[in-house]
């Protein structure tokens, strides 16, 4: 059910996206962390995000269920910073090394109903995802990647470069997911290097 506090979150949400202008997105049960970036799609059921880093570098994807956001902020002291940190990358050309936001027009084309495409787009690709749920089978600090609506990736652990069993995550169950991340394209690369001197 969509209640007012989720509706005034939406509304927040929408009038950054019109202004271009960073968030701060926290998620329940979650004490003190937050994601900063610009919100690229939103509705009743989800939020897309451009993520950038503790040092103002773009990072990634971050998508949330917005059911589980249980507060957003904006022109924060701290999001002062963080584009303060932004301008000096961009300014020496560090701001988004993994040309990440290429991806952020394609994104905003997804059509309304996007999570079945996005799922299809990563499992093409093969991606390593971050994701969070309810669910108590993964350990901190690993890349667990979901089998939820035929998108299927296993778990990754990145300080063995070791493949786990698969986690089963229906879509309502999804609090937030981490894609096409700059963490998570060094895995990537990572494992594939020392796969080859096997």
């Amino acid at each position: 059910m969509f209640g007012l506090e989720q509706a005034k979150i939406l509304s927040r949400i929408e009038k950054a996206k019109q202004q271009h202008s960073l968030l701060e997105i926290y998620v329940k049960k979650q004490t003190g962390e937050f994601e900063v970036g610009y919100p690229l799609i939103s509705d009743h059921r989800w939020l897309v995000l451009a993520t950038l880093n503790a040092q103002g570098q773009f990072a990634g994807f971050t998508l949330f269920a917005l059911k589980r956001i249980k507060r957003v902020r904006n022109a924060t002291p701290y999001l002062k910073i963080i584009t303060t940190y932004q301008a000096y990358q961009e300014e020496h050309d560090q701001y988004d090394p993994f040309k990440l936001s290429q991806k952020t027009a394609s994104i905003e084309q997804w059509p309304k109903n996007f999570l079945p495409k996005l799922f299809t787009t990563l499992t093409k690709e093969r991606a390593y995802i971050s994701i969070a749920g309810r669910f108590d089978i993964a350990p901190v600090d690993q890349i667990v990647a979901a089998t939820a609506h035929h998108f299927t990736c296993l778990p990754f652990d990145p300080l063995t470069y070791q493949h786990g069993e698969p986690v089963i995550l229906a879509y309502k169950d999804i609090s937030f997911l981490q894609f096409w991340d700059s963490a998570d394209l060094l895995y990537q690369q990572t494992n594939e290097i020392l796969n080859e001197k096997i």
